[in-house]
């Protein structure tokens, strides 16, 4: 099919996503040499959605890291060089091709102080559940994952399937307690006001954006700062962002029940907790919240336009009272 490139305003010929693929993985192992071995992958991810991954493997290594290709497409046909992509492909893949040199241990010693939890929706994963010990919880399921550091201080998560379980020879109580000692030491919960956690983004966008001066980039974060603190004065809803230290399946920081006494002690009231996605929840003071059916929209709103399938939590919202209640229930905490 031919297409207008967007950004030159040349013809030139558009590959569909599966043409796509092959070609970046025929240039990816042209470009690696006679040892790269390339495959294209389907990998069902959260909510049983599905995304298209390259792995890459050169040599014996066992570490194949996987960079998925729908973002690329979407350059792609926004015209960008496929040259251009297969380099960008093969720079992730040489900044990760090694993250633990010294290699990973998982025995169940080996793991043990790394496991923590994961929380999503029990009825969009019904089938990935039945490989993965979890507990049923409401419409969610509480679910574990081996949180590891790799060189340069960045973190990973693998996800733990039945499988591991039964190798490790432990019980799903064991997981529980386990998660629960290891969570608030791994992922750290945090609480921040929304308007701080909105200017943290659009400053690290600029931090990110190449095309203005240090001058410039100063400017509009000063512009930045004084509208939030502007909307704060203003603001009509106090709103609080819930998630971790990584905003990794931060929706999990509500298992963390001292961490969430202490924002109850803080509020000095019971709050409302609204899903936003796996990776955060928005926490609202029950003295200063909507009506219930408006904070139904105002969920159902954002997981419509703007919550990615795969991020998707639930279309609920809870009070953290009666959620603290069914937590402790599900955690068999006293």
């Amino acid at each position: 099919m031919e297409s207008v490139c967007p950004k030159t305003g040349d013809n030139y010929v558009l590959l569909d996503f599966k043409q796509f693929c092959e070609e970046i993985r025929n240039q990816v192992e042209g470009k690696l040499g006679e040892e790269c071995e390339a495959s294209i992958r389907s990998v069902v991810k959260n909510n049983h959605t599905e995304q298209t991954s390259i792995t890459i493997r050169v040599g014996e290594t066992n570490v194949m890291p996987a960079i998925y290709l729908e973002a690329f497409y979407r350059e792609y046909k926004q015209g960008t060089a496929l040259n251009e992509i297969v380099s960008n492909v093969v720079e992730i893949y040489e900044k990760n091709r090694n993250p633990w040199p010294n290699g990973l241990d998982f025995s169940f010693e080996g793991v043990r102080d790394k496991i923590s939890f994961r929380l999503v929706n029990c009825k969009k994963n019904s089938e990935q559940l039945m490989n993965m010990p979890h507990v049923d919880f409401d419409e969610w399921a509480i679910c574990f994952e081996c949180v590891l550091t790799r060189e340069g201080g960045s973190v990973g998560a693998v996800r733990i399937e039945n499988s591991m379980m039964r190798e490790w020879n432990i019980g799903l109580q064991e997981l529980v307690r386990l998660a629960s000692e290891n969570m608030p030491r791994l992922i750290p919960p945090k609480v921040e006001p929304i308007e701080e956690v909105l200017a943290g983004i659009l400053i690290a966008r600029l931090i990110e954006d190449d095309g203005i001066t240090e001058d410039e980039r100063e400017e509009k974060t000063k512009e930045i700062l004084d509208h939030i603190l502007d909307r704060k004065e203003d603001a009509g809803i106090p709103m609080y962002v819930l998630s971790n230290c990584l905003n990794h399946y931060g929706a999990c920081a509500i298992l963390d029940i001292p961490f969430m006494d202490s924002v109850r002690e803080r509020l000095k009231e019971d709050f409302y907790i609204l899903p936003s996605s796996i990776h955060e929840l928005i926490l609202i003071p029950v003295s200063a919240a909507p009506g219930e059916d408006r904070m139904l929209e105002m969920v159902q709103e954002v997981n419509e336009n703007e919550v990615p399938e795969d991020e998707f939590l639930s279309d609920g919202i809870y009070r953290y009272g009666t959620l603290r209640k069914k937590i402790c229930a599900a955690l068999a905490i006293e």
